[in-house]
């Protein structure tokens, strides 16, 4: 950390106190007012969905909701709109589904491990400067304090994946095919960090799941290194144009009803 860091970090704290008394501020998801992620909103980030994940044990990850409307919303204002204070809801979220589901994984091990690997997916350096900030780091530091205080103290995190010359967003591209070309090769290990113990689980971290090109790549590294992936947790995963439409179909429906 550089020594204006700590300046610039309280400089911007300040700024978001003045800016909440001028400007209170809105939900992130639906901007209902006074609140950083309303509980409908939570609510929709707690309905699990499961997507493939080649090179893990358990051959799939898992993500907190689904990424459109007011997921959609509150993860983008997150993420590329500098909404920080979303990153303690956000948090909680993910260990509501370490709960619920991660937690049963690592029992199923033999032997049950002493402590877990969060792996949060690289970002590239160019989006590292655009941002500010690494913006997985808060959530997988929360997820990772939430694994020691529950049973599983040698838990760490490990950004051991990094990016290379990757040029625009994943979610600019179209289809899976694009995405592992756009990717292909270029996310790999960092050997100067590496779990306590060669058996230690990893858990993958990401924000939004798409074709899974990208996660895929980075399991695909983390086992083409000799380390043990045991899953992926996403914020959200991206459903087929299909379900979107049939999901939206319905709460047309349903407000048709309200009105009546």
């Amino acid at each position: 950390m550089t020594a204006t860091q700590p300046a610039a970090a309280a400089l911007a704290a300040t700024w978001r106190q003045l800016r909440d008394i001028l400007l209170p501020r809105g939900c992130a998801g639906c901007a209902r007012p006074d609140a950083v992620l309303c509980d409908d909103c939570m609510q929709a980030l707690h309905r699990p969905v499961a997507f493939a994940l080649p090179c893990s044990q358990t051959g799939h990850g898992i993500a907190c909701g689904s990424y459109h409307g007011v997921v959609r919303h509150a993860i983008l204002s997150w993420k590329d709109h500098g909404d920080a204070e979303a990153d303690t809801p956000l948090a909680a979220v993910l260990t509501d589904l370490f709960d619920a589901m991660g937690r049963r994984l690592i029992q199923d091990l033999d032997p049950t491990p002493t402590g877990i690997g969060i792996v949060p997916a690289p970002s590239s350096p160019p989006s590292v400067r655009h941002r500010g900030r690494r913006h997985l780091d808060p959530l997988a530091a929360a997820l990772a304090a939430h694994c020691r205080d529950h049973g599983l103290p040698d838990t760490q995190v490990l950004p051991m994946l990094q990016v290379h010359a990757v040029h625009g967003k994943s979610v600019q591209t179209h289809g899976a095919r694009d995405r592992m070309r756009r990717i292909h090769g270029r996310i790999t290990t960092d050997d100067a960090i590496r779990p306590p113990k060669p058996t230690t689980p990893l858990i993958l971290l990401d924000d939004i799941v798409t074709t899974g090109a990208t996660i895929g790549a980075c399991a695909a590294a983390l086992a083409g290194a000799g380390h043990n992936v045991l899953t992926a947790f996403a914020l959200a995963h991206t459903p087929p144009k299909d379900a979107v439409r049939d999901d939206m179909s319905g709460d047309t429906d349903r407000a048709g009803e309200r009105r009546q």
